[in-house]
Formats: C-alpha cells, structure tokens, sequence
C-alpha cells in the first residue's frame, strides 16, 4: 500500500506524464493562451454570472443551521473565498494538485443535501469538519487508486454530466415563473427569460466577435428589462444597505470534538459522487482541448480530483461551503470555444476581492429571477450535449448500456417524481446528480469482473495473413465493444510481427488477445530464437542493413501504437505482449 502511495504521488507530480494536446482549429483561446485583457475580463464576468446563480445555496445551507443574516452573510463570504482558492488550486501547473485546466467552481450541489442532513443534528462548525473528514478520505482516494479512469469510465461520467443539465431545468423553470407573483408578472418573467434566452443563442450562432459573450449579453439585456419591469426582488435595497462595503471574510473553525460518526456514509456518498461530476468536468474540457482526443488523459484528471479534494478539506478548515466544479462554467467554455486558464485566474481574484465586499456580493444574490433562468437554460443545453457524447464516446455493449441507462433513470426518475424518491430514499440520495452516480458507479463496480474477456487463434503465416487479422480484429472489436481505433493499432502491430515471423520461415503464430474494460492486451508465442528489442532510434539504413538491425526497426513499427509493450524466451521460442489501451 505504502509504495502504491508513493507511486501514485510520483506520477501526480510528473507533468510530463501529460499527453500534449492538439488544438483543435476551431478554438478561440486554447488553454495556454493570454487572450486581450478585455476578451479576458469579459469572459471572467460571464463566467462569475454563471457562478453567481449557485450563491444562494450557501444562504440555503446557512438557514438550515437556523444562521441569521448577518452570519449566513458571512458563510457565503467564505464560500467565495473557498471558490476562489479552488479556482487556482485547479488551473496550478507545478506540484501534485490541479489538472491545469480552466475549471472554475462552485458551492457544490451534491454536499446540499450533506448539510441539510448534518443541520438535523449538529451545528454548523461540527459539519464542517465532517465535510473536512469527507475532503480528506477523498484525496486518500484518489492517490491510493490506480485508475481512476477504470473506476469511472467515460460512460458513467457523462451520466454525471447530463444529469448535472437535467437538475438546472427544474430551478430553471421555476425562476422563469417565480412564486409570490400576480398572473400578469409571471407572464412578464417567463417572457422576459425567454427573450434573454433568444438572445444569448442569437449572439452565440452569430459570426462576429462578439459571440463567445453571449451569455453576458443576453442576460445583461435581461436584466435592464427585468429592472425596467419592476421584476427585480422585493426589498433587494434595504438588503444590500444592511451590508458592509469591506468586511474580511473570518473563518469558523470546524469542531471535531462533536464529530458524529454517522453522519460520515452521506459525506463520503457525497465524495464519491463528487468524483464522477469532477471528472466528468475534466474529461469534458479536455475532449473540447485536445483536437485528436481519443481517450481519457489520466494524470491531469489524478490532479484536478486532488485539487478538488484538497478544496473541500480547505473549506471544511476554514468554514466555508464545500465547493465543487461548475459544470455550467465548463459549458459555457466549450460553446465559446475559449478555455484560457486566464480567464479562471482572473475569475477567481474576482471571488477574493468579492469576499472581502459583502454588499457587492449582495448585488449577485439579487439577480432578478427571470435572468437567472435565461443563463441555466443556456449552459443546460451544452451539458446536456456534453454528457450524450461522453456516454457515446465508446461502443455502448450490453453492460456499458445498462450502467449508462439505469444510471439515468434513477436521476431522472428522482426529477421526475421527487415525493416518491423523498419516501424511499435516505436524504443524502434524493439529488438527482447523486441517485444517478451511485447507481451507475455502483452497477459500473459489480459488472467488472464480467468485463474480461479472451480469445485464442492461431495465424497461418501465409499470404491470407492480412484477409486473417483483419476479420479478427473486426470480428474481436465487434464483440467487446472496443474502438474501433484500438483494434485497428492492434490489428496493424499483428501483421507487423506476422509478417517478421513469416520472413524467418516460421509457419504459425498463436495469439492470445484479453480486453479488460479500458485496454486490449495482445500476446503472441512463436517459435525460433527470441525476437530482439525494438529500435530506439528507427533509421531507413536499417531496412538494408543486417538482419537483427530489420528485425528491430520491424518490432519498432509493431509496437509504436502500443502502450505497453515486453518480451521473453521460452524454452521453445519466445513470447511478446503488447497493451493497446481503448
């Protein structure tokens, strides 16, 4: 255990480990870019909109704790201060925490239901150092585990990641006509969201510059013709003049002399759900970086999970709100098509200096109703998308569609009939982001051991041998569910070796391919004296050099795609093993 610790903390501290992206050619400001300072401040307000729609959570939390206004108001400071750090946590380039991707945060949804649960029975700073335990054995996690990918696979992140879409309609819907209104105003909310609404994916479908600020466009229409109206909330001045203008946020220390033990099992469901809805954001922003994505880029996404932990158990230290990833953020970047770090940087300096300000921050939480629900119904349609070509991004066979599936219909089952998810679930599972991550992250557990599969064959080494790899490959990928790509780089590192084999006047090779949920291992046993090492430095003067130096640049063009590869001597041959990850 303790040298699995250790590796893992090696490879999360080695950024070469990353697989450099391709950009993609219709991007506007890759991750590494420093847009215009404009373009940059632009993007950082309509980013912190976006944000501020997930700031009344923390007052929803505070009231729970029967908090008044005065210290519910200092909560969210908090809070912010927390998202801020987290921010840069995420975008770090140096060290074991951050995947140094453009991932800015927000008070977590999933924890919600953590809080309300813990505000039956504890107070506020006992809760928070349960939500500092739950960051904790977080982190443990994703260091000890060796592969987070297999853990949650693509499939079952997208299901997060849709289902995060599906949970912003409801609060959507209820903005565009909210409560306490006369008929007549809650015609004029509903029309005044959908015109904002109109007007974002106007701006974004346009061919101007100004595209990529549509959401801030849209919803600052909106928001004059709210105020004009009369739809902003009511007493929203006598609020914001009880305020301070400067107050320092000051931390509340957690209370673990009154941990209770059993409210643990919802934090660390909360965890595990914060995991899938982490990485779901990760893959999410990498496949939209990456032009030549192909799958998940491990250490970057071992990282961003940490920085994600170590935010929690910052905000349970400090008293804030645990924070999560803001899915809606990360959408709103991809439909931009601008994912600077510099605009999360600036984001959150934005949210230091907003904390220090309790009356500015006033002046988000009062965002008039129908506004917000133009920005939710904006980013639920880039989720939405998202999360359907995450769960497609592999070949869906029978297991990876009942994970997928049953996993959305106990999210959605909990959207769509949320009394009778009251009544037979425990309070920690009544989110619908939640019910559907444990179904699915669960389901995704119990049916890996009927993932392994293994075919054996053997390849006459004649002149039928392409016609006869190639039906394997095909007839393989066909009944795994594998990519198509995979099989191919393993069909090609097949007939390389076949047709080396075939020159020194072997007759036969017998292979042996085991797929084993996200890789494809090939393992050959042939006859004669073992093959040699593949080239280090491949040269077209091999081609016509001695034999062992053709036989090196061979094994050089058969494993060149692999992602493992090893060999040994038999005591009649000798065998080679290649890995193809899918």
């Amino acid at each position: 255990m303790r040298a699995g610790f250790w590796h893992a903390l090696r490879d999360g501290m080695d950024r070469r480990r990353d697989k450099p992206m391709d950009r993609p050619p219709d991007m506007v400001h890759a991750p590494g870019d420093v847009p215009p300072a404009g373009d940059t401040a632009a993007l950082a307000l309509q980013q912190l909109a976006i944000q501020s729609i997930y700031f009344l959570l923390p007052g929803v939390v505070a009231t729970a704790f029967g908090e008044g206004a005065l210290a519910a108001t200092r909560f969210l400071c908090l809070s912010l201060l927390v998202l801020g750090l987290a921010g840069l946590l995420q975008v770090a380039r140096r060290g074991p925490l951050g995947s140094g991707y453009a991932l800015p945060s927000i008070p977590s949804p999933v924890f919600v239901a953590v809080y309300a649960l813990a505000a039956q029975q504890v107070a506020l700073p006992q809760a928070s150092a349960l939500v500092m335990v739950a960051g904790l054995a977080g982190m443990a996690v994703a260091l000890l585990l060796p592969r987070l990918s297999r853990l949650v696979p693509t499939e079952v992140a997208g299901v997060v990641v849709f289902l995060i879409g599906v949970s912003l309609l409801p609060r959507a819907l209820a903005s565009a006509r909210p409560e306490g209104l006369d008929p007549a105003q809650q015609g004029l909310s509903a029309a005044v969201a959908l015109g904002g609404l109109a007007l974002m994916i106007l701006v974004a479908l346009s061919r101007t510059r100004f595209a990529r600020f549509g959401a801030l466009i849209g919803a600052g229409v909106a928001l004059a013709v709210a105020a004009a109206l009369g739809l902003t909330p009511p007493g929203a001045q006598g609020t914001l003049a009880g305020l301070p203008w400067l107050e320092l946020p000051r931390p509340q220390w957690p209370d673990v002399s009154g941990f209770d033990w059993a409210l643990l099992p919802a934090a660390l469901a909360a965890a595990c759900a914060s995991i899938a809805s982490w990485l779901g954001d990760l893959v999410a922003f990498q496949r939209a970086a990456d032009g030549s994505w192909k799958r998940p880029d491990e250490p970057p996404l071992r990282r961003g999970i940490l920085a994600g932990f170590g935010a929690v158990t910052l905000a349970g230290l400090l008293g804030g709100m645990a924070p999560g990833t803001s899915s809606a953020c990360v959408g709103l970047a991809i439909a931009s098509r601008s994912l600077a770090r510099m605009v999360t940087v600036a984001g959150a300096l934005l949210l230091l200096a907003l904390s220090c300000s309790p009356r500015i921050v006033g002046l988000f939480v009062l965002v008039p109703d129908p506004v917000k629900a133009a920005l939710l119904g904006y980013v639920c349609c880039f989720m939405m998308a998202a999360g359907c070509q995450l769960v497609t991004a592999r070949m869906l066979d029978a297991r990876r569609t009942f994970v997928a599936g049953l996993g959305l219909c106990a999210g959605l089952g909990v959207v769509i009939a949320p009394a009778l998810a009251e009544q037979i679930l425990p309070r920690a599972l009544q989110s619908p982001v939640t019910a559907g991550a444990l179904v699915a992250f669960t389901l995704n557990l119990l049916t890996l051991p009927f993932v392994t599969r293994q075919a054996r064959f053997e390849l006459p080494l004649d002149a039928r041998l392409p016609a006869r790899v190639e039906d394997h490959a095909v007839a393989l990928g066909g009944a795994w569910g594998t990519r198509r790509g995979t099989m191919d780089r393993m069909a090609h590192a097949l007939l390389e070796l076949g047709e080396l084999l075939a020159d020194r006047g072997e007759r036969s090779l017998m292979a042996e391919a085991r797929f084993a949920e996200d890789r494809v291992t090939l393992t050959l046993r042939h006859g004669g004296r073992p093959l040699p090492a593949p080239t280090p430095r491949p040269e077209a003067a091999d081609l016509e050099g001695p034999q062992e130096a053709r036989e090196a640049f061979a094994l050089w063009l058969a494993t060149r795609e692999a992602s493992g590869f090893s060999r040994r001597a038999l005591p009649e041959g000798g065998e080679i093993r290649l890995e193809f990850l899918d």
